[in-house]
């Protein structure tokens, strides 16, 4: 049998965009349960907030440090799989999140610290509205799910933030926190 040069050529792109989609997808499976993690952070301390504020530190405290420890030991277990079988490369991935994350930290402390929000909605909506747009940086990189996710948090936050006054908090924790639990279940269902 002879293959022409054409068709070893198209035989090459298809094997490309093939390993790009296992890439992708495996991204995705990835990153789902931190999108679930982080979607629970956010409903459970917006939701305390909303009903109970005299305990809002305490519970963002709380859920930040429940948060941080559940994806750290997420991207352990991951990397530990990765080891097993796949490239080199996948095992950096678990570090960068991390330094990512420390990263962001700090930019939200500067962030607060230049701009100082006069009311904890302000706050609120200052801080939350980095990640989604992170989300939608990320998806133009790694997968348009991403993206989408990013999209539909971003315009919850800014809905809340303009239309929503006195169940603001509860809102957050529904929409914005809901849309990262339901964009956790669709990566993880692909």
């Amino acid at each position: 049998m002879n293959v022409t040069r054409d068709e070893a050529e198209q035989a090459l792109k298809d094997i490309g965009k093939a390993a790009s989609k296992v890439v992708e997808l495996k991204g995705y499976h990835h990153g789902a349960p931190h999108f679930l993690v982080w979607g629970l952070v956010w409903l459970v301390a917006n939701t305390i907030t909303q009903f109970w504020p005299q305990y809002a530190g305490t519970a963002w405290m709380t859920c930040l440090a429940v948060g941080m420890v559940s994806s750290t030991v997420i991207g352990v277990l991951q990397s530990r799989r990765v080891r097993h079988g796949a490239a080199a490369v996948d095992m950096n991935i678990g570090r960068k999140i991390g330094i990512t994350s420390g990263i962001m930290f700090v930019f939200i402390f500067c962030l607060l610290t230049i701009a100082q929000p006069e009311s904890s909605r302000e706050a609120n909506a200052m801080i939350s509205i980095l990640f989604p747009f992170l989300y939608m940086c990320a998806g133009l990189w790694a997968g348009w799910r991403l993206f989408a996710i990013g999209l539909v948090s971003a315009a919850a936050i800014m809905v809340g933030f303009h239309f929503i006054d006195e169940w603001f908090d509860l809102w957050m924790g529904v929409f914005a926190g809901g849309s990262l639990i339901a964009g956790g279940l669709w990566l993880r269902s692909s």
